[in-house]
């Protein structure tokens, strides 16, 4: 188990820091740039559609694929905290995403949660959490934000047609997490959810269609899903 209070001691005190099943130790298994820049661009249009313009960001988890520039550039941010959440300190966190003046990077279990974030962003690394951690991180995220700020929680889809033809729907044990999981989870904790959009309908080498994704957001057929929730 883990803590989730904003105390840093407290954090301290948990038994272990959150398991991602090896994810950080493993490397980036989605692609790649292609579609870390692909999240970040369909994140920015839904913050444009409803009128957002966050200036401080949480990455939960460190995600692979994009850099400390990828997030000042494409969502327009002014400061970033990114928070690792590896079994093990991983320090090329930090040196893989190019720390900056405003980007900060820690560990959680010396993370303080202030409700001063206006956005939260994370990809495939809560589903991949032992079952008794999902929460505690989701409460984690919750606390980071002030009111009204938004949390993008990303995940694969386990309905996508290309991604039953080459797994099972599971990561390393655990099973397949769909949207509807997504949404139980952070409703269980207090957000209310904005709506759930898929992307990555087409792939890559079809990626000349992209223009037409934002027609079919609303069907479970892409690759990856966002559930878009925000802090009452």
């Amino acid at each position: 188990m883990i803590s989730v209070g904003s105390d840093k001691s407290a954090a301290e005190k948990s038994t272990g820091p959150i398991g991602r099943s090896g994810r950080a130790e493993h490397g980036v298994h989605d692609g790649g740039r292609y579609y870390a820049r692909g999240r970040l661009r369909w994140l920015r249009k839904c913050l444009d559609d409803l009128g957002e313009r966050p200036v401080t960001m949480l990455d939960f988890g460190c995600s692979g694929g994009v850099t400390t520039a990828d997030y000042f550039t494409q969502l327009r941010i002014h400061s970033l905290v990114a928070v690792e959440v590896s079994a093990t300190r991983d320090r090329s966190s930090a040196a893989s995403l190019g720390a900056t003046e405003q980007a900060t990077f820690v560990h959680v279990a010396d993370y303080r949660a202030t409700e001063s974030i206006d956005l939260a962003f994370t990809h495939d690394v809560i589903p991949r959490m032992p079952d008794r951690d999902r929460a505690a991180a989701a409460v984690l995220v919750f606390r980071s934000l002030k009111s009204g700020g938004l949390f993008a929680f990303w995940d694969r889809n386990p309905w996508n047609q290309r991604l039953q033809l080459t797994s099972t729907g599971s990561s390393n044990g655990h099973r397949a997490f769909a949207p509807a999981d997504a949404r139980r989870l952070l409703r269980g904790v207090g957000f209310d959810i904005v709506h759930t959009t898929s992307t990555f309908v087409f792939p890559r080498a079809l990626s000349w269609c992209q223009p037409l994704e934002p027609l079919l957001a609303g069907l479970p057929l892409g690759r990856e899903y966002m559930v878009l929730a925000r802090k009452p």
